[in-house]
């Protein structure tokens, strides 16, 4: 099968799958381009969901976009993108033909509430396999404490508390890279 055809197939199943959208894609990606397509690592995708959540958009789309050129240049950016939005557009398209005059039903509204619960569960398990392959170190964990607590104690914009901790992040694989120089220094 051809890497674009595998591509399409790729993003658009996870697609028909990423309810939610956001966080709750992380596992379908890590297993989908990770585990299974091996088109990019666990520190990569950590990164490209980390630069997807900075950009405008949908994260699974910026990501899908980003995965794609890094397999296939600007083509497989475009045949990831297109297959990636596909699936939600077409659902899309037909909740807006079929069900928008049900959305008052209370067995409709219970449905959704049901989805959402299960979205819930998506993100948590998301959230356990990103702080696998972020969190390396005590000082990782103080850092990611700091941010859960400004974005939820805090007016703070999300966009200035992720260059708050872009900086702070830096500073500290600055400082603990001058550390191991120091000690690989004094070893020698």
């Amino acid at each position: 099968m051809g890497i674009y055809l595998e591509m399409f197939i790729t993003f658009f199943k996870i697609g028909c799958l990423a309810f939610g959208g956001g966080y709750a894609v992380i596992a379908i990606l890590q297993k989908e381009v990770v585990e299974l397509k091996q088109w990019v690592t666990n520190d990569e995708l950590t990164d490209i969901m980390a630069i997807s959540q900075t950009l405008p958009g949908i994260i699974f789309v910026n990501s899908a976009t980003m995965i794609g050129y890094r397999k296939k240049g600007l083509l497989g950016a475009a045949v990831a993108t297109i297959t990636s939005c596909l699936p939600t557009f077409l659902l899309i398209l037909l909740l807006t033909f079929v069900i928008w005059g049900f959305t008052d039903n209370p067995i409709v509204h219970k449905a959704f509430i049901g989805i959402l619960l299960g979205v819930t569960a998506l993100i948590l398990n998301s959230v356990k396999k990103t702080w696998k392959t972020a969190v390396k170190h005590y000082s990782d964990v103080i850092l990611a404490l700091l941010s859960a607590a400004l974005m939820l104690f805090t007016n703070i914009n999300v966009v200035l508390v992720l260059l708050l901790l872009a900086a702070l992040g830096f500073a500290k694989n600055i400082y603990f890279l001058k550390k191991e120089e120091k000690q690989h220094d004094n070893v020698h």
